[in-house]
């Protein structure tokens, strides 16, 4: 039967997808083969390559030194200078202690915190090592790894450097597994004790219980669980945990809750014992102890912290030289000023304190460090550590500086200060209760107005501002930045520390520089570590100028007078704080009794922060007055009048305008001149001499701009324009008598007038003066006395009357309005006195008298007709012409 075709066609059709298919299996195979052999070549050149790379890294290893373990090596804190020793750090043995003197309650913590294990490993726990590496992995950083041993931390602390590097990991391990090679178990846990960095000073388990609890080496089993707990769990961030700062405590607490969850976790406590533990409050288990003193002890307290902060290096151990930015004079003299009576007069009342930042307003280098009024080694350190309301000291860093950074305001931009109230309805007051109506925010700022504040704070927006003040390291959280009250200061977070910092970039054109105290580290290896911070641009410079043309003023005239030092090109702010309605009446304060005094200044070479106050209300008489809240400014001028070199002036930069007394951000607001004010003293005087009236007035410029005056005058119900001048008098000529005048004049700076002044005048007539420099000659030519004379004052509208008198009898000439008269055919050889008075409507002057006696003609010589027609007669009649 033959095959159908079709079918055949199926089956050949089959059998080639078949090959076809097998084939695709054979290449598949002999690609994985091909991918498995390559792998394992990789592999092993990947294998050769890691250990050759280890065996570089461990080749590389600091050597293995027993006495690093052991013997530290103190560290050198150097001033600004690079030479000046200012402290020796570790240089004192340390005080060691045998593990056997360590009770088993802190050996546990330790073991349960640091290294559950650490009795089963030989140096590396290996399971802890895995999730270490897996964390690196995932997260891609190696902060997250963790998994050191106590071995690896000995190891890591003895020889290693602190960097967190691969390299630095192997090469931690490999010393790790040659010290359990060397050390019993016991030996790496003793020297692990002795070795800790317990924060601070505080260095080895013996001396941080001596400092924390009062308790010496041969007291150790006197630990109780809650004390024990808190020591294992301090050295993983000293400065974090350790107690003695009261910042710390509420993490410390935490911390050391954790170490008894872990001891609970591998049963070295139990449930019970554990919450009774976590319930106590660290305060109670403390017994903080005072060591001695260093003598720039609040400085170096700020180094080691620093150091321990940057660097997480070992000072008590690692022969460091460190190299810091304290001028020593100015160090002394700060703690002169702040310790003793000699130049404040400090209130008799041992719970005042005063602390202050001074640094280097070009690059934040902190030149001296004024922690307290009291010394005391490990004490508390006012200027760095606290956290106070700063008052107005406040308003340049959260509301003005960001208004002009933000809005480009003027020094004169106007703001009306009137009755207002916070956003919930809550009213606002300024300190004097009173109103100035619309200012400059240059005349707020100067007299650190509330409500303005409050005002310029809501227009630029919370979440700017507190922008602002965090770039200037004012640290505000989330939390607090919508509080409006943050304002005027009503926020704790301040400290001189924070201040200072936060005014240097005003005066050093808009550069943030954290305040710092070390400049670099030289390792014992020689190897070098800068760790000064690098400036950040905050702000504009047309800000940072403006702001600190502003604070000029106020140690110019408002508020900070009391702290200027004439030679110095300052700036500065004031602020005080005041205590709530609850502590007011818990301790019968005064209603304006003050909490909190502050200054903060700066010149182009220094910036200092003052605070002065009450750490804690226990009495009536914790509160500054009105006379001690002046203490931060005098603290202030006293050293810088003392410290402060340099006459460097505040640079205007290009752009920044000015108007008047007024600066501008070219391309922002202008000011506006302010309305000037109205002129004064007033006074208008009439001359009778020159028949003048004389106005005269004062002013003084609010604007800084040319002023003119205009003056004006009303008479008769009509005004009239007398003249404009820049002088500050004018005369008006010849008023008319009996008629008042009233004078009106009106400054005018730019466009803007001022408030009129007026002063009123009536010139009344007067009786005419005397006439002056009267004279009578005889004339014997015309045979008359020729009579002269001058008019006195007021002699308008004036008659003259002239009288003689000769042989006892008076005679009267008609009256003229002229100065002259002339008496013809006097009698010879007689004396004529002869007066003048002159006449208006008001009366008559004073008469003006002389006298003229008359030649006798000379006599005539005898003729022939001598004696003929002789009739005896008397002789000529007068005759009178005026």
């Amino acid at each position: 039967m033959t095959e159908n075709p079709s079918s055949r066609v199926e089956r050949r059709k089959k059998l080639q997808e078949q090959k076809r298919s097998s084939n695709k299996d054979d290449s598949k195979k002999a690609l994985w083969k091909r991918i498995f052999y390559y792998a394992l070549i990789i592999g092993a050149v990947l294998m050769v390559i890691g250990v050759g790379a280890i065996a570089w890294i461990i080749k590389d290893a600091p050597k293995f030194d027993e006495t690093l373990l052991k013997a530290p090596l103190s560290s050198s804190i150097y001033a600004s200078d690079g030479e000046t020793i200012i402290a020796e750090v570790g240089k004192e043995k340390r005080e060691d202690i045998e593990l056997k003197q360590i009770p088993d309650v802190l050996q546990d913590a330790v073991l349960a915190t640091e290294d559950a294990r650490f009795y089963k490993h030989h140096g590396i726990d290996v399971q802890r090592t895995l999730v270490a590496i897996f964390k690196v992995l995932t997260t891609q950083s190696l902060e997250g790894g963790g998994g050191s041993t106590i071995t690896q931390q000995l190891v890591k602390n003895s020889f290693l450097s602190i960097e967190q590097t691969a390299t630095r990991k192997i090469q931690e391990w490999y010393l790790a597994l040659q010290l359990e090679r060397e050390f019993s178990k016991e030996e790496i846990l003793e020297m692990y004790f002795n070795k800790n960095l317990y924060g601070g000073d505080v260095y080895g388990v013996a001396k941080a219980a001596e400092r924390f609890f009062g308790l010496p080496p041969e007291e150790l089993d006197k630990l109780t669980l809650e004390q024990a707990a808190l020591l294992a769990g301090i050295p993983q961030s000293p400065n974090r945990y350790m107690p003695t700062d009261e910042d710390n405590l509420g993490r410390a607490e935490e911390r050391r809750n954790m170490v008894l969850y872990y001891m609970n976790r591998h049963d070295y406590i139990s449930k019970d014992e554990m919450k009774k533990a976590q319930s106590t409050p660290i305060e109670d288990t403390l017994n903080l102890q005072t060591p001695k003193a260093n003598k720039y002890e609040d400085f170096v307290s700020t180094v080691l912290k620093e150091v321990q902060e940057k660097t997480d290096a070992n000072l008590f151990e690692d022969g460091l030289e460190i190299y810091t930015t304290l001028e020593p004079k100015i160090q002394e003299l700060t703690e002169e000023v702040l310790t003793t009576n000699e130049h404040i007069a400090y209130p008799d009342n041992e719970n005042l304190q005063t602390a202050i930042v001074i640094t280097d307003t070009q690059t934040g280098a902190i030149k001296a460090i004024g922690g307290s009024r009291n010394k005391e080694a490990g004490g508390y350190n006012y200027a760095t550590m606290m956290k106070r309301q700063p008052g107005s000291t406040i308003k340049p860093i959260l509301d003005y500086g960001p208004a002009i950074e933000k809005f480009k305001w003027s020094t004169g931009h106007l703001i009306k200060d009137e009755e207002y109230q916070y956003s919930d309805g809550t009213p606002i007051r300024n300190a004097t209760r009173n109103y100035a109506g619309t200012k400059t925010i240059r005349d707020h700022l100067v007299w650190s107005r509330n409500i303005p504040a409050l005002k310029t704070f809501q227009e630029v927006g919370a979440d700017n501002a507190t922008e602002f003040a965090r770039s200037l390291g004012f640290p505000i959280s989330d939390e607090q930045k919508t509080n409006e009250s943050n304002s005027i200061g009503g926020i704790d977070a301040a400290s001189p520390l924070v201040m200072a910092g936060a005014y240097a970039a005003f005066g050093n054109g808009g550069y943030y520089y954290e305040p710092h105290t070390v400049t670099k580290i030289v390792h014992s290896d020689g190897r070098e570590e800068k760790v000064a911070p690098s400036k950040e641009k905050v702000m504009k410079d047309s800000t940072s100028f403006l702001i600190t043309d502003m604070l000029r003023s106020v140690v110019d005239s408002g508020t900070g007078t009391k702290a200027n030092v004439p030679r110095l090109d300052l700036a500065g702010k004031t602020g005080t704080t005041n205590f709530d309605k609850k502590t007011i009446e818990k301790y019968d304060l005064p209603e304006k009794a003050v909490r909190d005094a502050w200054f903060v200044g700066y010149t182009p070479q220094y910036t200092a922060a003052v605070w002065t106050g009450y750490d804690k209300t226990t009495g009536s008489d914790d509160y500054l007055n009105s006379t001690s809240d002046d203490i931060p400014l005098l603290v202030f001028k006293k050293i810088f009048t003392e410290a402060a070199n340099s006459t460097d002036t505040f640079k205007q930069p290009d752009s920044v305008g000015k108007l008047g007394y007024e600066y501008y951000v070219k391309g922002g607001e202008k000011p506006k001149p302010p309305k000037p004010s109205k002129p004064s003293d007033l006074k208008a005087t009439y001359d009778e001499a020159s028949d003048q009236i004389q106005l005269s007035w004062n002013h003084t410029s609010n604007s800084g701009l040319e002023t003119s005056f205009d003056v004006s005058y009303t008479v008769d119900g009509n005004t009239e324009t007398l003249t404009t001048t820049k002088d500050q008098q004018v005369t008006f000529p010849s008023p008319e008598k009996g008629k008042a005048y009233t004078f009106t004049v009106v400054a005018i700076a730019g466009d803007v007038k001022s408030d009129a002044a007026s002063t009123s005048l009536t010139v009344e007539e007067a009786t005419p003066a005397t006439p002056s420099n009267l004279q009578a000659t005889f004339d014997q030519s015309s045979n008359s006395i020729v009579i002269g004379w001058q008019p006195g004052n007021n002699a308008k509208n004036v008659q003259y009357t002239v009288s003689f008198t000769v042989n006892g009898i008076p005679q009267t000439l008609a009256p003229t309005t002229e100065l002259q008269a002339t008496l013809t055919g006097p009698q010879p050889g007689q004396t004529y006195v002869i007066t003048v008075t002159a006449t208006n409507e008001v009366g008559s002057s004073q008469p003006a008298t002389t006298s003229v006696t008359v030649d006798a003609p000379p006599t005539p010589q005898p003729d022939f007709w001598e004696g003929f027609g002789d009739d005896n007669g008397a002789g000529d009649g007068i005759g009178i012409t005026p």
